[in-house]
């Protein structure tokens, strides 16, 4: 008998409609039926903002589905209950008027509209605190965008709110306090225009009166090189010095570009816009408004303003703005440096953050995730808000590396003294100041280590800043490489599975660095010969909350290298973010509602397994089921999970756990490795005795780990009952969003990859070659993309994805299994059963985008 658990409980069947696919029967008319019907009633989520600087005068009862009109991109509209609308999720899930829960990819949503009017009134107090007036933000807005398909939307807004996932916008007719809140995906749009036009806008704001523009409007059309914004300079209406990035910053806005901002507001001529554009062309480095302002343009603090108005987001002055330590406190100081973002206000269901730009907040949903806040952007100077930020984060900075010994960063006795200039938070002056505290090694020929009371307090500093670097940089491991004779120290860390150089110590500060890690694990410093293994809690030394797994490997010359993996600090991922087809992930929830059997999960280290494994278990964590997980180490956790650490020292293995979890009525048992035969053999026994088992392996294929598993000396018979099926993954750098190149596939292109694809498969490359055309086509046209290289990402390349292969234990593979078929054998079942082979889902997500080819190859080879 299957298990439903929670919203996802429910199996639906995948029906294609087009180039995409819904779930059940939301065009019933069109298809037939196959949804198996829900067992219990579905909870609701849905996420829907509030709109700044307004509180509805009724707030929404949680936890309850909103009445809407989803209309699709081919015009058609469905009427029914949103059920989930979460910010991020690549599809919503609604009940259409008399039918069941339904899922809708976001990429074939043109609106969503809820049916409940929505009471405004303005907050007073949230804009008293920000300097703000109700006129700035209860005016309603016209807006007009345009689709990508050419169609336009257009109306009255009370505001909007606009992040990468789409733009939310609340629907008004003339100034009615009622509104309709409204939804429009960005993969939609096109362009975007809220408010009125820049000139009117500096009309009404009395920067500027009607007659002054049209003097510069006429004074332009004459001679056609003297910008308005220059003639305005002239007439001390408007100050060059004000000028900064803000301006330019418009140019990245995914719906806004810079130039046809400022050609709309008559600031600019086509004339200019084109001149500027083929400077750009010939200069790709250099960014529009950086030429535009080079061509004399007007002030961005004026600009910043009036757009201030237009946008209906309030300029604040950061300079002179009180801020609560409270507040600030809610941003880690590497984020606040790194993105350039202040926290001013928070409510009880948001945070309030000055930025440069508010258009172009990458890391919002970073932000919403880790505050459990709606974020709402105001802008601000931005060399204002660099000193502002510098000034109020560069002491819990230094606190951060402080190691809580009661002593000040420069050795002395805390005395609430201002840090010295010696108190250096940047690594290399770290580095630095560590070298001038040595004295002086008189003998090169007989290399000797430094003294470490000299320089203990900065070495603590260093070690500290290092872990801290690579946790805020997101690596997974530090490397620490020691070379013999005058070879220096080198630190790498592995970001994105790919190491990178990171620093390098002197000679003579080696053993020091590694006796005080050492130390912090609870190592024995004077042991060089035997590796050694630790933990270190960096909660007693630093302000991060995280754990480092220490490896201690002795290397020629009795010197020694350390890794630390960085453990914790992380959340259990969606199935739905992890890369899965559609395929792969209806048949993954299937598995995982079962309610006894053998789920494997395999693949290289550092493959992404345990991720993927506690995403499955975050899937079914409910309260009516009890979970024990034994792990070595604990990477992730998750609210109750009954998670075990495993330490073979003391005889508490793999096997041990599992012999006590049986006793201690567990419903699903998620073992970290199946490392031995005892380990693999108490797992299948409690799969067969109704219990739901997960686990990993070390294997290179789905079908490998089934012959690994037989050489184990299982008995084929229970191990064919048990087993649910074997999931296989790599790991794969993805492309870089913001600046990766698209450029049409050649013909051998083409042939390569589908000669590939269909080796040592029956396979037909003309189906496949239709099929990728009519998914991943532009009129038939197959597109690759290449790595480029921004400021955003690392050559190109930002982030990984996983790469799967999925193998369903169907009868004809548990028949094969009892038989001990071959790999080739198992291989062929599988993909009759509909498997697809991680090269063939590598080769798809190059045509997807996500993937270039050389990433691609590197994974599935």
């Amino acid at each position: 008998m299957q298990r439903s658990v929670g919203a996802r409980g429910a199996v639906r069947s995948p029906i294609d409609i087009g180039n995409f696919a819904v779930y059940g029967d939301m065009h019933a008319s069109t298809m037939k039926e196959t949804a198996a019907p829900e067992a219990a009633p579905v909870p609701a989520t849905v996420r829907w903002p509030t709109l700044p600087f307004f509180r509805p005068i009724a707030p929404p009862l949680p936890g309850l589905g909103k009445e809407c009109t989803l209309e699709l991109m081919d015009r058609r509209s469905v009427t029914g209950e949103l059920m989930r609308f979460e910010p991020g999720a690549a599809s919503v899930d609604m009940r259409p008027n008399g039918s069941r829960v339904q899922t809708v990819k976001i990429k074939q949503i043109r609106t969503i509209k809820l049916a409940e009017l929505i009471s405004l009134v303005p907050d007073k107090e949230a804009l008293d605190a920000m300097g703000a007036t109700v006129r700035q933000v209860g005016i309603g807005k016209p807006f007009s965008i345009i689709l990508r398909d050419g169609s336009e939307i257009a109306g009255t807004t009370r505001g909007f709110i606009k992040d990468k996932d789409g733009l939310y916008l609340f629907l008004i007719e003339e100034e009615s306090p009622l509104a309709i809140g409204c939804f429009i995906p960005a993969c939609q749009m096109k362009d975007v225009q809220v408010g009125p036009l820049l000139g009117d806008t500096l009309i009404n704001n009395e920067f500027v009166d009607s007659e002054t523009i049209a003097a510069a409007l006429n004074t332009q059309t004459t001679l056609r090189q003297e910008r308005i914004g220059t003639y305005l300079t002239d007439r001390a209406i408007i100050t060059q010095e004000e000028l900064t990035l803000a301006l330019t910053e418009q140019q990245k806005r995914p719906n806004a570009r810079l130039g046809d901002v400022l050609l709309e507001a008559k600031i600019i001529t086509a004339k200019q816009l084109k001149e500027a554009l083929a400077i750009q062309a010939k200069q790709r480095e250099r960014r529009l408004g950086d030429i535009l302002i080079d061509m004399g343009a007007v002030s961005v603090r004026l600009i910043q303003m009036a757009l201030s108005d237009k946008l209906g987001i309030p300029y604040i002055n950061v300079k002179k703005f009180r801020l609560d330590p409270h507040i600030r406190d809610l941003l880690d100081p590497a984020f606040a440096m790194r993105h350039q973002v202040l926290p001013l206000r928070r409510t009880e269901e948001s945070l309030v953050i000055a930025v440069e730009n508010p258009l172009a907040i990458e890391f919002a949903q970073d932000l919403r995730f880790t505050t459990g806040l709606t974020i709402v952007p105001v802008i601000a100077d931005p060399d204002e808000l660099k000193a502002r930020i510098t000034k109020e984060y560069s002491r819990l900075e230094y606190r951060a590396l402080d190691v809580g010994s009661g002593t000040s960063l420069n050795g002395s006795a805390a005395s609430g003294k201002e840090p010295s200039k010696a108190d250096l938070t940047n690594v290399e002056d770290l580095a630095d100041q560590l070298t001038r505290e040595t004295p002086h090694v008189a003998a090169p020929a007989k290399l000797r280590d430094a003294d470490t009371r000299v320089s203990d307090n900065t070495l603590v500093r260093l070690v500290n800043k290092i872990i801290v670097e690579a946790h805020t940089l997101g690596a997974s491991d530090i490397h620490i490489e020691s070379n013999p004779g005058n070879g220096n120290t080198r630190i790498r860390f592995r970001r994105d599975g790919e190491l990178e150089d990171y620093l390098d110590l002197a000679p003579a500060y080696r053993n020091s660095v590694i006796s005080r890690i050492k130390i912090m694990a609870d190592l024995d410093i004077s042991e060089r010969r035997h590796p050694q293994d630790g933990k270190i809690d960096f909660r007693k030394f630093g302000s991060l909350d995280i754990e480092l797994r220490v490896a201690v490997i002795p290397t020629t010359n009795n010197l020694e290298d350390i890794v630390l993996r960085i453990l914790g600090g992380m959340e259990p991922q969606s199935l739905d973010n992890l890369g899965f087809s559609i395929r792969d992930l209806t048949e993954l929830r299937k598995m995982i509602t079962r309610s006894y059997g053998l789920i494997l999960v395999c693949g290289p280290t550092g493959s992404g397994k345990t991720t993927t494994l506690h995403s499955m278990l975050h899937e079914i964590n409910q309260p009516d089921i009890k979970i024990w997980t034994a792990e070595d180490p604990i990477e992730i956790s998750q609210p109750r999970l009954r998670q075990v650490q495993v330490q073979p020292k003391i005889d508490w293995t793999f096997a041990a756990a599992m012999r006590a979890f049986l006793r201690a009525d567990p419903d699903v048992i998620m073992v970290g490795e199946m490392r031995d035969a005892e380990t693999t053999k108490i797992c299948i026994e409690a799969s067969l005795t109704g219990h739901l088992v997960f686990s990993t392996l070390h294997t290179n294929s789905a079908a490998e780990s089934i012959l690994r598993l037989l050489d184990l000396g299982m008995d084929p018979f229970n191990f064919a009952d048990a087993l649910i099926g074997i999931l296989s993954q790599r790991l794969a750098r993805t492309l870089c969003t913001k600046c990766k190149r698209a450029r049409s596939a050649t013909d051998k292109e083409i042939a390569d990859l589908l000669e590939e694809y269909c080796s040592d498969t029956s396979l037909d490359p003309a189906t496949v070659l239709a099929r990728w055309q009519y998914s991943f086509g532009d009129d038939g046209r197959l597109t690759l993309y290449e790595a480029v290289g921004c400021k955003a990402c690392r050559n190109g390349y930002k982030g990984r994805l996983g790469v799967y292969e999925l193998l369903v234990s169907t009868p004809q593979m548990k028949h094969l299994v009892r038989s001990r078929a071959t790999v080739p054998q198992l291989t062929e079942a599988a993909m009759n059963g509909g498997m697809r082979r991680l090269k063939h889902d590598a080769i798809e997500k190059i045509w997807s985008g996500a993937l270039d080819l050389h990433a691609a190859r590197t994974v599935s080879a």
